[in-house]
């Protein structure tokens, strides 16, 4: 059904762009500088910032960049809701036809809103993806080119192949909201306190998914190793696996997610926070993930041995596993549909 608070707005915003945040008014002191510049005379774009109730000055860093001029629905939470429930807010909040849910330590490059504005004018997507670059403290700021660079997808596999696990960051995706609520929607507060709820609407439009967007251009500078504390192995573990197969239909759609986690996500991870005793895992890691993975091939060829092997070892199979996956993208990702069926959705 229609959202009625839409159907209110019949000259609602191209774009929403909504900011939860919680204790982090220094990373939102930057990147709202880089946004409120960006946002001057902008009346395609709605910005909301959904304060979960942060005990530091985000209140008054918020009315430091109104006092400049910034136009901003700033929501505070008399309680700290849980971050599930925050991007929850957001997302039922956006009154844009696009909602873009942005972590409040990420930034956006200047020029960004302006060509992501004009990526949305240009057609119906169900789902963009934004590309991402990572820094940590120190951040060397990089303009949006001049060009356009960007390729329409009309096979949600394909899109998948391209996304896989990076279907959880949500600075990288922006959701056609008319299209979610066109499906019906389960109650996407099912998945509060999966850390994961993002998931919901973002599965709903890719299981609906008609057309999309994949923007190669790194317009997002993604904040590493500033996570919040979620355990990874859980989140990234248990809970993605457990919510992509209850909620992607088809399944073939589910699985390309899962063998993307498997083969491009989780090497990599396992190598950085095997050997760095400040990582997230305090368990060992082939006990959290063989359960969930050992039975697909992938695990065991690509994730296993940087697991279990000395380091030198297990450092040179990853860069073989990095080898491997850059020829898998320049063939078009055929190693992610082993075994898959090619039937793909219809709308319903």
């Amino acid at each position: 059904m229609p959202d009625p608070s839409l159907a209110a707005h019949p000259f609602r915003p191209l774009l929403t762009i909504a900011i939860p945040t919680y204790n982090r008014a220094r990373c939102l002191r930057e990147l709202l500088s880089g946004l409120t510049d960006q946002l001057k005379n902008e009346s395609r774009v709605e910005l909301i910032i959904s304060d979960n109730c942060s005990p530091d000055e985000t209140p008054a860093v918020v009315k430091d960049f109104v006092a400049r001029g910034l136009q901003v629905r700033y929501i505070r939470n008399a309680t700290n809701i849980g971050p599930d429930a925050n991007f929850l807010q957001c997302f039922e909040q956006a009154q844009g036809k696009y909602v873009w849910l942005f972590s409040d330590d990420d930034l956006l490059v200047p020029g960004g809103i302006a060509k992501i504005v004009t990526y949305c004018e240009r057609a119906d997507y169900d789902l963009i993806w934004l590309n991402v670059y990572p820094f940590e403290e120190t951040h060397t700021q990089v303009s949006a080119s001049a060009f356009y660079d960007a390729i329409d997808i009309s096979d949600p596999k394909e899109y998948a192949k391209r996304i896989h696990a990076y279907f959880t960051f949500i600075s990288c995706n922006i959701i056609n909201k008319q299209t979610v609520l066109a499906a019906g929607p389960k109650p996407f507060s099912a998945l509060i306190g999966t850390g994961l709820v993002q998931l919901g609407w973002t599965y709903t439009a890719l299981c609906r998914y008609s057309l999309g967007l994949y923007i190669s251009e790194k317009l997002v500078a993604g904040r590493v190793n500033n996570s919040g504390g979620f355990s990874l192995s859980q989140v990234l573990g248990h809970n993605l696996v457990a919510i992509t197969r209850n909620w992607l239909q088809p399944d073939a759609l589910g699985q390309i997610v899962i063998n993307g986690m498997i083969q491009r996500y989780w090497p990599s991870m396992l190598f950085a926070y095997r050997n760095f005793p400040a990582g997230y895992f305090k368990e060992r890691l082939e006990i959290v993930l063989t359960p969930l993975f050992g039975d697909n091939l992938r695990y065991w060829m690509f994730a296993y041995p940087v697991a279990v092997l000395p380091y030198y070892l297990s450092a040179a199979w990853l860069f073989l596993t990095r080898v491997i996956n850059r020829l898998d993208r320049a063939a078009g990702y055929p190693t992610l549909c082993w075994g898959i069926a090619t039937t793909r959705p219809t709308r319903g």
